[in-house]
């Protein structure tokens, strides 16, 4: 599905991103993780299309990501950050319907199969209650929500999430990224996030890449990457690892 090869990013002559070549298959969910610095959000943003790399490339379902365009980008991939849907008075059934736009033609309006679409999504993530509601007047986790819907109608292939958690307290940490869990498995969505809490990295992701100083350190399963030496080496923090009581996944305690 992608595939990143060799790409640097250099900004103000200082290497943000050094020589970084992965692959993602189709329908798996990596993880990106690292210390502050590390270079993953310049990385994400080079596979988004949004920054253009130094050197190296980038390819899209075999098909080199210069050749896109935005409109066709668009369509593919789906992207959602930190900061989520901004908090304009508009209701959440209208931010929702805007994942429909790369699928229009120019002065095209939205038919009554989108209309459709919005609405299953809306009653798949538990927004329908919500969809009168403006969205300032929502919490950050809601909104969180939100965009993860408006992105669902989009119908990407790919999704890109930046750090979907950060401003989000532990129940709506979790509700978020089930959420993405579950439409991943329903349509064989292929999924590359960002996060920084190990624990649901190594929860939710099917394999993981660790980056440090713009390079990949490690890549591989929860069991190959989440280890005491690495994270030493890394984070330079000698943290204990337990196995979750039910998943049998490495966990860290600090």
């Amino acid at each position: 599905m992608l595939t990143v090869s060799n790409i640097s990013k250099i900004i103000d002559d200082r290497k943000i991103v050094d020589d970084v070549s992965i692959g993602v298959d189709r329908g798996s969910c990596v993880g990106l993780i690292g210390p502050n610095g590390a270079g993953k959000s310049t990385l994400m943003k080079m596979i988004s299309g949004i920054n253009q790399p130094s050197s190296g490339s980038i390819e899209l379902s075999g098909k080199s990501l210069t050749q896109w365009s935005t409109k066709q980008i668009a369509k593919k991939v789906a992207v959602l950050t930190q900061e989520g849907l901004a908090a304009y008075p508009i209701s959440v059934y209208d931010a929702v319907l805007m994942g429909r736009y790369p699928h229009l033609g120019f002065f095209q309006r939205e038919n009554k199969s989108d209309h459709d679409h919005v609405n299953r999504v809306l009653e798949l993530t538990g927004l329908a209650e919500f969809k009168d509601q403006l969205l300032d007047t929502l919490s950050g986790g809601e909104r969180q929500r939100v965009a993860i819907a408006k992105a669902m109608v989009q119908e990407p292939e790919l999704l890109l999430l930046d750090e979907p958690t950060t401003f989000l307290d532990i129940g709506y940490q979790l509700n978020v990224l089930q959420l993405v869990k579950d439409w991943q498995r329903m349509s064989n969505l292929t999924v590359v996030m960002v996060l920084h809490d190990l624990n649901l990295a190594a929860q939710f992701c099917d394999r993981l890449i660790l980056l440090d100083e713009g390079k990949v350190v490690k890549e591989g399963t929860n069991e190959e990457v989440i280890s005491a030496e690495t994270l030493f080496d890394v984070y330079h923090a000698s943290p204990e690892i337990i196995r979750h009581p039910r998943s049998n996944i490495p966990q860290i305690l600090l």
